[in-house]
């Protein structure tokens, strides 16, 4: 993959990760997982993001957004964080995770269930060094934490579709962004 010749507007390009609440491993689970995947689906139609690069880990995603229009970060991830959390809760409802769900329990105000942790990590990515870089950190992820033994054999992830595959996202090859 090359990102030669290619600029981006630094301000619009993003390296995020978000974590469950207390590392648990929600997304073994494939319903749950599906939320994910779903929610991501909408929320970069919504607000105008291309995907370059994603991996969903047993406990947290690592993803690459660029967003085509104004920066709109804070109002994606809060949508995405708002709508995950109250249909992942109900699949583990509906699916009888006792256990998960026990772990999940948080009680501030009305809110009885919490599944990310407050905060998400974002930072700008800054020139094709930093994302090939990145790029290279989120499809490896998997296989440093010992899940698979290659990066295209982690289903979760746009590895597959940097060497060719299918993909559960639609990505955006960085190497066409402009």
């Amino acid at each position: 993959m090359s990102t030669r010749h290619q600029y981006y507007n630094q301000e619009n390009l993003f390296f995020i990760t978000t974590t469950t609440k207390d590392w648990i491993n929600i997304f073994k689970i494939d319903s749950c997982k599906k939320v994910i995947v779903d929610s991501l689906k909408f929320c970069i139609t919504k607000y105008t993001v291309d995907i370059l690069a994603y991996v969903l880990m047993p406990n947290h995603i690592h993803m690459i957004l660029y967003f085509k229009k104004d920066t709109k970060l804070s109002d994606f991830m809060r949508d995405f964080k708002k709508f995950t959390s109250r249909n992942i809760r109900l699949e583990l409802q509906k699916a009888n995770y006792l256990d998960i769900l026990k772990l999940l329990e948080f009680q501030k105000g009305e809110q009885t269930y919490k599944v990310w942790q407050d905060r998400y990590d974002a930072k700008i990515i800054k020139g094709n060094d930093m994302l090939l870089t990145k790029i290279n950190y989120i499809h490896n992820n998997p296989v440093k934490n010992g899940l698979v033994q290659k990066v295209e054999d982690w289903t979760s992830s746009s590895a597959g579709f940097y060497n060719g595959m299918e993909c559960e996202l639609p990505i955006k090859n960085a190497g066409e962004i402009m």
